[in-house]
């Protein structure tokens, strides 16, 4: 009997050398797949994990994983056949996936996103599968990107000065602010437009007339929602600035103004007369005849 347990033991050794043996002499066990809580934030350009894992924390034997997003069905991103084994990244994601293989052990079966674009947010989908057991998990990406805001002068607009706020890069689209620091930060009308280019990267042209009571810090603040970032310009305007218009040109303006009427009205009377005088001379012209 005692070498009959001793046989056993080497077979069940044999037959799960990557499991510890409280878990194969347990027989199969219920195994959980767990994704992420909460939205996992990526930032564009820069890489991502997303999370996946086996709990109790084990590499199960001739395991395969498959990691997919979920679209108008399964858009295959990377996976995973233990025999072989082989391992395939999906179309669009070549070069940009990567399992952490050698933390299988622990049950960690993320994957790691890399070089991010906006295209990429979405709901993941973790499918690991052995002959005995299977389990899924999923994880929801949201893309998040913010850029260096730009403010200058565009010049003189009436009494005032025109001033331009510009930014390339953003996502989601970014609230925008102009905010005068010498009046108690409040906010100041401006026109803007926004576009999105190829990639879906948010583009901002912003602008905005101060007028002399506005002299002092003027600033142009862009706020990923998001990721809770704010961006900002500045820029400083003194009253020396600003266009100023003498009394006197304004008096010698108007005074022109009004010669100018005066003038024209003479021209007109004149006019006029010289017609009258014209049509009495020819009336007193066919008399005579």
């Amino acid at each position: 009997r005692k070498q009959n347990k001793i046989i056993i033991f080497s077979l069940v050794s044999f037959r799960c050398p990557l499991l510890s043996l409280t878990l194969c002499m347990a027989g199969p066990q219920k195994f959980s797949l767990s994704g992420s809580s909460h939205p996992v934030v990526g930032i564009v350009g820069q890489d991502v994990v997303l999370p996946c894992q086996l709990s109790p924390a084990a590499r199960l034997p001739r395991m395969d994983l498959w990691w997919r997003k979920i679209g108008t069905g399964f858009i295959p991103v990377h996976e995973y056949l233990d025999v072989g084994p082989t391992e395939q990244a999906g179309e669009g994601y070549q070069n940009r996936t990567e399992l952490f293989r050698q933390e299988f052990s622990n049950g960690n079966v993320s994957l790691k996103l890399k070089r991010l674009r906006v295209a990429d947010g979405g709901t993941y989908h973790c499918f690991v599968r052995n002959p005995q057991w299977s389990q899924e998990a999923t994880t929801e990406l949201q893309i998040a990107a913010v850029a260096p805001v730009f403010i200058g002068m565009v010049g003189p607009r009436g009494q005032g000065i025109g001033l331009v706020c510009r930014s390339t890069g953003w996502f989601p689209k970014p609230e925008l602010q102009w905010i005068g620091k010498n009046k108690q930060n409040r906010a100041m009308e401006s026109v803007t437009d926004v576009t999105q280019d190829k990639e879906n990267l948010y583009s901002v042209v912003s602008h905005a007339t101060v007028t002399e009571e506005d002299n002092g810090d003027i600033s142009c603040i862009m706020r990923n929602g998001l990721l809770e970032i704010e961006q900002q310009s500045a820029i400083y305007l003194s009253s020396d600035v600003f266009p100023r218009v003498s009394p006197w040109l304004t008096a010698f303006w108007a005074l022109l103004a009004l010669v100018l009427i005066a003038a024209g009205a003479c021209a007109y009377i004149g006019y006029t007369g010289n017609g009258t005088g014209k049509q009495k001379f020819s009336e007193k012209k066919r008399t005579e005849e």
